[in-house]
């Protein structure tokens, strides 16, 4: 079922997005809504599922990891059974993998991948990543700078 979010839920959306920290006596204030309305709409988001957890954001450079690299991916499917969705699972799994994402196009899964350098990155492309069973291809692009 997809639900249609009005001007209020998506602000509310928005502001959470931004910082998840924030309380809903903040947001509240800040757009000018009654306590109530925004504790209401908030516990009727997370009920549908529209809200679905909350996270910190980390600034991953603070702590070392400097090297980050999109990896595109093409599955073998002749030589191993795996599906592309296993093979998905068995690269997210992998230690420094932030992400990964079944796409169409020239290859079958990208993933994001953090390092701490390039040597680590060529580290688990080498030993990680390409010995994964169902892994044909890789081709790295390694992040110049990220935007946040």
């Amino acid at each position: 079922m997809t639900f249609k979010p009005d001007r209020k839920d998506e602000a509310i959306l928005e502001m959470l997005q931004a910082d998840s920290s924030r309380t809903k006596k903040q947001i509240s204030k800040s757009l000018g809504l009654p306590l109530t309305t925004v504790h209401n709409r908030i516990a009727r988001l997370e009920r549908m599922g529209v809200i679905t957890g909350y996270r910190a954001r980390i600034d991953k450079k603070r702590l070392g990891y400097d090297v980050s690299a999109f990896i595109h991916i093409t599955v073998d499917y002749k030589t191993h059974n795996y599906s592309q969705e296993q093979t998905a699972r068995r690269i997210r799994s992998l230690p420094g993998v932030e992400s990964v994402a079944i796409v169409t196009g020239a290859s079958d899964i990208i993933a994001k991948v953090r390092c701490q350098k390039t040597e680590d990155l060529n580290h688990f492309l080498l030993n990680h990543l390409r010995k994964l069973p169902g892994i044909d291809k890789t081709t790295t692009i390694v992040v110049l700078q990220e935007l946040d």
